[in-house]
Formats: C-alpha cells, structure tokens, sequence
C-alpha cells in the first residue's frame, strides 16, 4: 500500500440475490447506490489488442515464446508483470518493455456518453485496477477520461491486486461511500470476486468479450446498461 494509505477495512459479504442486488428487508426497496467503480481495461478501454501486438513481437524475435502465449493470456486480470514471469520465467526484465511501449488503449463505445450521465446524477465514481500507477494515469488522460474520477487506485497504492479487495476499500474510503451502497464493474473472475470479498454489488462488463457470468451476477452487454440497473436501485 502506498505510503500514508489509510488501512484497508473489511467488511462481511452480504448474501447476493435479486440478480446481484444485496437482498433487502421484506417490503423496502434496494439500498440506492451512491458510487460506482469501474475497472480500468476491458471495462472501459480495450488494450488487449496492444498485449497482442507485443506478443506477436516477441514471438516473431524468437519463436520458442509461443510456448508461453497460453500461460500469459490465461491470466488476464493480473499485474502484466507477473503474467510475464509465469508465462516466460526470468525475461520479465527484458520482455516487459515490449508491453509498457503499447499503443493508447481505446475507449469503449458508450463509455463517455455513460460516464457523463453518471457525473451529471452525482454519482461518485472511481478506478481501481491492477495496472501500474503510472501507465494507468497515462491511459486516463490519453483517453479524456481522467476527468471523471477524482480517486484512482493502481497497482503500488496496495499491497495485494485483485482478487484481494483492498483497491477497492481504499476507493470507498476515498469515495466516503460504504460497500453496501456502491457498485464495482469489471470484465473478468478476479474482479467478480474482489467487490464480492468487499461487500459489494458487482456487475459484469461484457461488451469487450463473449462470458458467461457467475451466479447472481449482472451480466451488461453495453455501457447504457448501467443505468437501467441503477435506476431498479433507486428508492420507489
């Protein structure tokens, strides 16, 4: 955790129904939501097409790395480093700028038009991903949406990257908002169960890949859907 971080807090998962809506007291609406979290790539940029390009580099300089390309895009999610490492041991050194010299990710489609809906209801948002602090802030502002989110959490702000929910307790500390009020979105296992470990709702972003989704979590197919959850959650 970067230093001066306050310390993570832990909440008890709350049980999921109603299609990945906390259960509420019998005859009261759902708690409104307040936030939302988002992950940063393949939720609202893609750069899968960048990792790509550097891997067919990589391959293309010496052909025994194909060996690895299974290993490395079996773990998708996880900090690019260490993704690296398992899938081609001891060249993280030398294969890792092949990755930090990719192209701007690309926004989304619908993502800004969804972002500004939200800023303009007073919803507080946030990014936490497992990218690096520097390349995430990077990608924000290569692609407008820095604007958007007053707290970012990268890879050096905790100890332990998702699956862990330490990101995302630290972005509701920063946020002022509790679990129980906030949504996380993100497009892949490791974040389902990161907001599930933090007591979150969670909602799967879907619009970057074909997935199937685990049970009693919301499955969007694009970014306008959001909001349609949003407002199943808000009182009345």
């Amino acid at each position: 955790m970067a230093a001066n971080s306050p310390p993570p807090i832990h909440h008890p998962l709350p049980p999921i129904h109603d299609g990945g809506f906390p259960a509420a007291p019998e005859g009261r609406a759902p708690t409104p939501v307040e936030a939302v979290v988002f992950d940063f790539d393949g939720t609202l940029v893609a750069t899968r097409f960048a990792d790509e390009a550097a891997v067919a580099e990589l391959i293309a300089s010496d052909p025994s790395a194909a060996a690895g390309a299974e290993t490395f895009w079996g773990h998708e999610g996880e900090p690019i480093l260490n993704r690296i490492e398992l899938a081609w041991p001891g060249r993280g050194a030398m294969v890792l700028p092949l990755f930090e010299r990719q192209a701007p990710p690309r926004r989304f489609p619908g993502v800004v038009p969804l972002l500004r809906r939200l800023s303009r209801r007073g919803t507080r948002m946030a990014v936490v991903s497992s990218r690096r602090r520097a390349a995430l802030h990077m990608g924000l502002a290569a692609t407008g949406l820095g604007e958007f989110f007053p707290v970012v959490v990268g890879l050096e702000d905790v100890q332990a990257p998702k699956p862990s929910p330490e990101g995302l307790e630290l972005a509701l500390i920063g946020l002022g908002v509790s679990p129980s009020r906030a949504v996380y979105i993100g497009d892949n296992l490791l974040d389902v169960e990161a907001g599930r470990r933090a007591g979150m709702r969670v909602w799967r972003a879907a619009w970057g890949l074909s997935a199937a989704s685990p049970n009693g979590v919301v499955l969007l197919r694009r970014p306008s859907e959001v909001l349609q959850h949003l407002d199943r959650a808000r009182p009345g």
